[in-house]
């Protein structure tokens, strides 16, 4: 079946490998794009193509996502795996956000809630960060963008646990159809995977000793893509059959067990919080 599909982070690591494992078993005639800063070295399939965009700037995601709906086609799988492993403390996009936050969070709402319209029946949506850590309780309710308590700590925590609770945003508020035609909202934990992500913060004498350590040890991209993937198809079985449309997966691609459903109020307030940040962001002027 042709396919089209939008992979976000998609330049390098765990993103890169889950768009080749969908670019090598769709057709020719299937559209799969990779986006990120910079262009992979090597697009190995035909229905690749690469489109850049800068995933931290708010006001980027939308005029990307404004060209990608030009054409009115529809999509059927939007993965987003951006993120930035740094140990600074906040640092500022000009939009006035967080980086990290920015990336792992606020840029990933967006995304999905321009492409929505475009969206076919019974797409996946695909958050790759940490399906599993993600809670409620983690989050200071009265200063969800941290501009008052931010640690590495907890601006991973407020990620984490606010992406959960937009799943079920999402899940919620999409319209009554029948089932086989409702979206699918998924937040996966990709687990230990080399992705090179230490390169930036590790001395430059010690790159060649922890790149063997992680080889040795760690998941290959190639291998945690064929997991989430598979189990993500799995998850959307079920889920159709339960009628559920949000999904937390582990690094085994299984239902990570006893994720906390969140309450109307909780719902609320950090879908509101999105949105006042997001718009915000999107207002600033050059």
């Amino acid at each position: 079946m042709t396919l089209r599909a939008v992979f976000v982070g998609g330049t390098n690591g765990i993103g890169y490998a889950m768009a080749c494992r969908i670019a090598a078993s769709s057709p020719a005639s299937s559209s799969i794009i990779v986006s990120g800063r910079t262009k992979p070295a090597n697009l190995p399939h035909s229905n690749m193509e690469f489109r850049q965009l800068d995933a931290s700037s708010m006001r980027g995601i939308k005029k990307y996502t404004d060209d990608l709906k030009v054409s009115g086609d529809k999509l059927d799988l939007l993965v987003m795996s951006q993120g930035i492993m740094t140990m600074q403390g906040r640092t500022e996009t000009p939009e006035g956000i967080d980086q990290k936050m920015s990336l792992h969070f606020y840029g990933k709402q967006l995304l999905i809630r321009e492409l929505l319209p475009v969206l076919s029946d019974a797409a996946r949506v695909i958050i790759v960060l940490d399906g599993w850590l993600g809670d409620p309780s983690k989050l200071i309710w009265d200063d969800l963008d941290l501009k008052k308590n931010y640690s590495i700590k907890k601006a991973a925590e407020h990620c984490i646990s606010m992406n959960d609770g937009m799943i079920q945003y999402w899940a919620k508020t999409q319209p009554e159809v029948p089932a086989a035609a409702k979206k699918h909202f998924i937040h996966v934990f990709p687990g230990t995977v080399n992705t090179n992500l230490f390169k930036g913060i590790v001395p430059s004498y010690l790159q060649g000793p922890v790149g063997l350590l992680s080889r040795m040890t760690l998941t290959s991209p190639e291998t945690c893509a064929e997991r989430l993937l598979d189990g993500v198809e799995e998850r959307v079985k079920e889920g159709t059959e339960a009628g559920k449309f949000w999904s937390n997966i582990d690094a085994k691609g299984k239902s990570v067990k006893n994720k906390a459903i969140w309450n109307e109020e909780q719902i609320e307030k950090v879908s509101n919080h999105t949105w006042k940040i997001v718009d915000d962001a999107l207002a600033v002027k050059d």
